[in-house]
């Protein structure tokens, strides 16, 4: 957590490191805990083993006693000698009759701790003489012997040094647990580290140019991401390089009107009567209305950015009601120009999902450009076509030439033969729209003589 709050963003290599060493710990701990239990429960088994063949042949050595005598051990000295030796370990041994000891040393546990249940006797931990000592404890097999009980007990040096053995010997499991960790972590720091060489190289060259981060000497895994952050430097270029064109065709534009204003404006000082006054003020009024177009068009140009499709508020929009608004708004215009405006439009509602706003703009420019293609007396049609959605506006003008039909899109382009005054961003905006609702605009040969345009959408932007 940063200090003001925020969480802290991840580390890929320590991600990493981690991700790969948590599980590769696990398992070697519970590899070494699993092989040190079973190791050691061998070894105690084997010990005990060894234990209970003692007892066993002690108990082989005990008699019974023949008419009503107590019971006896056969067992000569040389044999107790060897019984009692050895050379890491103190042994003890005893047989006892009812609690009497017949041979050997009083006192060893008959019971104790960590019992072990064998076939032919247990065994047991407990302490005796001051020391731990595991203690095998068996039954006389003699007849009449039924509560006779061989004891012998043994130090655990052995087992204590057969133990630290079997740990020495999963030692090398740690040290292999240590050295792989390390590998592990130089092998992700030298893997991260041509990313960490592209984000340091992405971030010098930012803040200098734009150009191309070189994708030479990258590991292939890292290919993708270069080129994604290449594509993204070539989309700001392309931003900026909009952008740029923008300002300078904007300040174009601009410049005829306000200059024609201004010199106008001046005409209008020096005009010698009311009359030519008068004049001059019209043509200004010609003037302010095309620089209000064009400034209009020029915000809306501004907002029509194709890299922002999805950002743009949509929600369902029946293509009839725009006609119907649009041809509304034109219908006093067809009237004064004696222009047959007709509209066509299906008995079913077709939806579309789009921005309104930015429909209604591009169809009025295609209106627009239709009624003056027409002239004075002229038609156009504008249809609402069901299937697939699309607007068709056709007109009865010259047309439009086929080598000029992809052209007339671009901005400020009008044509070879304009025949009227215009910004040359009417057909530029439809086409931005048509970009950001999935649409396209095409250009034909209409049924009334002249050209006719089709603002078409795709059949996924219907609802």
């Amino acid at each position: 957590m940063k200090p003001d709050g925020t969480p802290a963003r991840p580390i890929l290599y320590r991600q990493l490191t981690l991700r790969l060493m948590i599980p590769l710990v696990l398992i070697v701990a519970v590899v070494g805990a699993v092989g040190l239990l079973s190791t050691g429960a061998e070894t105690s088994t084997v010990f005990d083993r060894w234990l209970l063949d003692a007892a066993v042949s002690l108990a082989d050595q005990v008699r019974s006693g023949s008419g009503g005598s107590a019971n006896a051990v056969d067992l000569p000295e040389a044999a107790r000698t060897m019984l009692a030796y050895d050379e890491i370990d103190r042994t003890w041994f005893s047989v006892e009759d009812r609690g009497r000891v017949l041979i050997g040393n009083a006192g060893i546990p008959s019971s104790g701790r960590n019992a072990a249940t064998y076939t032919d006797g247990r065994t047991f931990d407990a302490v005796y003489g001051g020391a731990p000592v595991r203690v095998a404890a068996v039954g006389a097999p003699c007849a009449g012997c039924e509560h006779v009980v061989v004891l012998v007990a043994e130090t655990m040096l052995k087992r204590q040094r057969a133990n630290r053995v079997v740990v020495w010997l999963l030692a090398p499991l740690a040290l292999m647990l240590v050295v792989t960790c390390s590998a592990i972590f130089f092998a992700i720091r030298r893997t991260v580290r041509p990313l960490e060489a592209l984000a340091e190289q992405w971030n010098r060259q930012a803040h200098a140019s734009l150009a191309p981060i070189p994708e030479d000497g990258l590991p292939h895994e890292l290919s993708p991401f270069a080129t994604a952050l290449n594509d993204l430097l070539s989309r700001i270029r392309g931003i900026l390089v909009r952008e740029r064109m923008f300002a300078a065709a904007a300040a174009h534009q601009l410049r005829t009107p306000l200059t024609a204003l201004r010199l106008g404006m001046a005409r209008a000082r020096n005009s010698p009567d009311l009359e030519s006054t008068r004049a001059v003020l019209d043509e200004l009024a010609q003037v302010t209305q095309h620089t209000g177009r064009l400034v209009q068009q020029l915000m809306l140009l501004g907002r029509l950015d194709p890299e922002a499709r999805g950002d743009i508020d949509r929600a369902p929009v029946d293509l009839r009601d725009v006609a119907r608004d649009v041809c509304g708004l034109f219908a006093e215009v067809a009237l004064e120009q004696h222009v047959d405006l007709e509209l066509q439009v299906p008995g079913t509602p077709v939806v579309v999902v789009a921005q309104s706003e930015l429909l209604v703009e591009a169809l009025a420019n295609l209106i627009d450009n239709a009624l003056k293609s027409a002239g004075r007396k002229g038609q156009v049609l504008v249809a609402v076509i069901a299937s697939p959605p699309s607007l068709r506006i056709c007109d009865n003008g010259p047309g439009i030439r086929p080598s000029e039909r992809k052209l007339i899109f671009e901005r400020y382009a009008r044509g070879t033969r304009p025949r009227w005054e215009g910004t040359g961003l009417g057909l530029a905006i439809v086409q931005d729209v048509a970009t950001l609702h999935g649409a396209t605009v095409t250009i034909t040969d209409g049924e009334l003589g002249g050209a006719c345009f089709s603002f078409e959408f795709a059949v996924s932007g219907s609802p």
